[in-house]
């Protein structure tokens, strides 16, 4: 795969790696160069060097959106990940297969954790964990005023994702308001991660494991349609690959953002005209992004600053091994805010990684947060 590549440099104006600390050797095209002549045999590279060039990718993939060839530079991060995985991602795959038992009491931790108490070289991991729960979150101001009869009596799937599940149960809660005010019938279903994050980080074992799962629980509930609020969960469904092309077909077609559902609800909004609100696009939301699309109907001339093509600087596994880098990305991302007071994202990883960095007098979180209870 890594052959494909023909330096053609596509990559090097979307790269927030890039943008962030304008050095090209951290960019997808000499990723691709370098993995090229490791599968060539050219060059030996050691142990150290292999672990620290495969820590340095955000997994945006915003490099494989506009490659021409089909690169895919972080699978092929992924696959140097797989092959040197260290402590850090050891770290990683624990926090991750162990969502339901570590995340809640951990970021209750990391919340209340003195940061003259946090070690250096895990104190901006910490500091995210904290932003996970993101106890005092955003105030409700989005209210639902009527709902519309077009899902009435369908029945779905709900994926609410590892976030919602463990740390957050008022986006859930909000979720769940949203479906019953349009009368959709959640089915019970048995989710696990998505296993996104997990692939990405190099374990793709693991991944393929949860995967499965959760095509057999969408199979044993009659293919039904799939309703997630996290863009980069759902970005990790739509990518599993399934029994053939028919059902390939039936799997993607099934995956609906809620906030696709919500359009037609009618909405007020009870918060001070002062309060100026940002939008956060997600960098795995694709083309359509239904969460941008409802915040601007909903917020109205509110909404001041919307879908800034900005990175958070998340980065998965890279916010362990590179924590300096992601802070540069991140960085950049809140200057382009400018002068709001609240960020709304619709990625569950964006929504933590923004609200533990926010700058002095600045929120964010998840939009579900701003959705108030419907007016009776």
């Amino acid at each position: 795969m890594s052959g494909s590549c023909i330096l053609c440099g596509k990559c090097l104006s979307v790269c927030p790696l890039i943008k962030a600390t304008n050095r090209e050797e951290l960019g997808p095209r000499a990723k691709a160069d370098l993995c090229r002549l490791l599968e060539d045999g050219t060059i030996p590279l050691s142990e150290k060097n292999a672990g620290e060039l495969a820590s340095m990718c955000l997994g945006c993939r915003r490099c494989t959106n506009v490659c021409s060839q089909g690169v895919d530079v972080p699978g092929l991060v992924a696959a140097l990940r797989s092959e040197h995985p260290g402590f850090k991602g050891w770290l990683w795959k624990t926090w991750l297969t162990n969502a339901a038992v570590l995340w809640s009491a951990s970021s209750s931790a990391a919340n209340h954790l003195p940061d003259s108490l946090k070690p250096e070289r895990f104190g901006p991991f910490l500091k995210m964990l904290a932003g996970l729960k993101g106890e005092s979150g955003l105030r409700p101001a989005v209210i639902p005023a009527s709902f519309p009869d077009s899902y009435k009596g369908k029945k779905m799937l709900l994926f609410a994702g590892c976030t919602a599940n463990y740390v957050q149960g008022r986006w859930l809660m909000a979720a769940l308001r949203l479906l019953d005010g349009l009368g959709v019938e959640v089915i019970p279903g048995d989710f696990k991660c998505c296993g996104g994050s997990l692939k990405s980080a190099g374990f793709a074992d693991e991944a393929a494991s949860m995967q499965e799962h959760n095509l057999d629980v969408w199979r044993s509930a009659g293919k039904p349609d799939v309703v997630t609020f996290c863009t980069s969960c759902r970005a990790a469904l739509r990518a599993y690959p399934c029994n053939d092309k028919a059902e390939q077909e039936e799997w993607g077609a099934a995956q609906h953002p809620l906030s696709e559902l919500t359009r037609e609800i009618e909405f007020s909004v009870s918060i001070d005209d002062s309060v100026r609100f940002g939008y956060h696009r997600p960098c795995h939301v694709g083309k359509a992004d239904a969460d941008g699309v409802l915040m601007r109907a909903a917020l109205g001339s509110r909404l001041v600053v919307s879908g800034e093509e900005q990175c958070c600087g998340f980065g998965g596994v890279m916010h362990l091994a590179a924590p300096d880098v992601c802070a540069q990305v991140n960085t950049q991302c809140w200057d382009s805010f400018g002068e709001t007071d609240v960020i709304v994202t619709g990625c569950a990883a964006c929504a933590a990684r923004l609200a533990s960095s926010a700058p002095e007098g600045k929120r964010a979180g998840h939009w579900l947060e701003l959705i108030g209870e419907p007016v009776i």
